[in-house]
């Protein structure tokens, strides 16, 4: 096959419809790190547990669980546009919700959890649809650095989002970050509004049961689909999150402020930053297996050093490489789905990949129980002492062990997947060289 490559990094920008829509949702997606920083920062001042601030980021992707592959077939159904433009309204509505309930002090944690479960269903429908989307603005030798470029601006997000919602929650508390992720929906709207596209085709008629088993029979059917995807399962349930405890172990192992868990927030942007500029200057399909592989190895290995910091600098330092591998990792594994998929099962098999940022919460939710269980553990508490009451100490301790444990898990799984990796590269040539 052919390397050549499509005219410079930047070249899908050039394009009016991705520029609006990636420029959009770079906008909407600092808002929504702004409001992920402050909805951990405030559930942890209100409870000081680790399983509490994991099961809020459970209620938040719970829907992706539930409804994900059903956001799938509606993606594959309708106008995409239209139903980004309705769920970023009703997105909006919730951030007013939760803003006024904060500013009238009548926010409570059982408020939060309910507020993060219904953002959650209107992030299942919205994710699948700007990724099924995006591919389509492009021509296809432009896919690879399309997908790329998204990865970039989650990555400025990554960077920017933390270090704003930071600044926020230091000077104006959790208000002051969702006042301002409100102001970004404006911005996402306003550009959703502004593209021109053709009338979309009407999807055929199939009954949902038929529309599900069409995407996954084809999955399941493609090794260049499965192997990744399975793949990216597994380390978004034991790997990823340490992202979601992140406010807990600023608190409780760093002893640091907002301000200083926005700061560590940056450190995996930074990493992430830098990777997704890598990645885009190497968006050749048959480095994809071998991008995932050593991605994910050194990301695994990452955890596993992170578990044993224990100062503020170091901290960051490792995170830089965490966030690093994690967006390399998740790069090449959505430019690989990305180049397979064609586009009438494209929502179907996005949110198939798309319930992986599901399973980093439902690994939150087992990896802060265990965390909670090994601190109690190390105090000699009883498994009934409520989280709250564990020192601070042993708290600590817990996170540590149980993030090596994490990080070990990440590279049994990375390593048993290297020889299914390199048996995909012969697809990945054909879809590179293909019209």
């Amino acid at each position: 096959m052919s390397d050549a490559r499509p005219e410079g990094l930047f070249s899908p920008l050039k394009i009016r419809n991705f520029r609006l829509l990636w420029s959009g949702f770079i906008a909407s997606q600092i808002g929504d790190m702004v409001q992920i920083l402050a909805q951990s920062w405030l559930v942890v001042s209100l409870t000081q547990s680790a399983t509490r601030v994991a099961a809020v980021a459970f209620a938040q992707a719970l829907p992706r669980l539930a409804i994900g592959l059903l956001a799938g077939v509606l993606v594959d159904r309708f106008d995409r546009r239209r139903l980004l433009l309705v769920t970023q309204s009703l997105a909006a509505l919730q951030c007013a919700t939760f803003l006024g309930l904060v500013l009238s002090g009548l926010i409570r944690y059982e408020l939060v959890l309910a507020l993060a479960f219904a953002l959650g269903v209107l992030d299942a429908m919205s994710l699948t649809a700007r990724q099924a989307l995006m591919p389509t603005l492009v021509p296809r030798p432009m896919i690879a650095r399309a997908v790329a470029l998204q990865a970039l601006g989650v990555n400025i997000t990554q960077l920017a989002g933390p270090s704003l919602g930071g600044v926020l929650i230091g000077s104006f508390g959790v208000r002051g970050c969702l006042a301002a992720n409100l102001v970004t929906f404006v911005v996402l709207i306003g550009n959703v509004l502004a593209m021109r596209l053709p009338p979309a085709e009407a999807a055929p008629p199939q009954s949902l049961r038929r529309a599900l088993g069409e995407g996954l029979g084809y999955v399941r059917a493609q090794p260049a689909l499965w192997v990744p995807i399975a793949l990216a399962y597994a380390l978004g349930a034991l790997g990823m999150p340490v992202v979601r405890l992140l406010p807990l172990w600023a608190r409780v192992v760093l002893s640091t402020s907002g301000r200083g868990y926005g700061f560590l927030a940056v450190a995996s942007g930074i990493g992430a930053l830098g990777a997704s500029v890598w990645v885009t200057s190497r968006a050749r399909p048959r480095e994809l297996p071998r991008n995932i592989a050593a991605a994910g190895a050194l990301f695994s290995v990452g955890v596993m050093a992170f578990s044993q910091t224990r100062q503020f600098a170091s901290s960051f330092a490792v995170l830089v490489l965490v966030g690093g591998a994690q967006m390399a990792f998740r790069s090449a594994v959505m430019t690989m789905v990305q180049m397979v998929a064609p586009d009438r099962l494209r929502g179907r098999i996005i949110s198939a990949l798309a319930m992986d940022f599901a399973l980093w919460s439902v690994g939150a939710v087992v990896l802060g129980v265990a965390v909670d269980g090994l601190a109690r553990r190390h105090a000699g508490l009883g498994a009934g002492v409520l989280s709250e009451a564990i020192p601070q100490g042993a708290r600590a301790e817990g996170l540590h062990q149980g993030l090596f444990i994490a990080g070990a898990g990440c590279l049994v799984v990375t390593l048993g997947a290297l020889k299914r990796l390199r048996s995909t590269r012969d697809a990945l040539e054909r879809e590179g060289s293909g019209p």
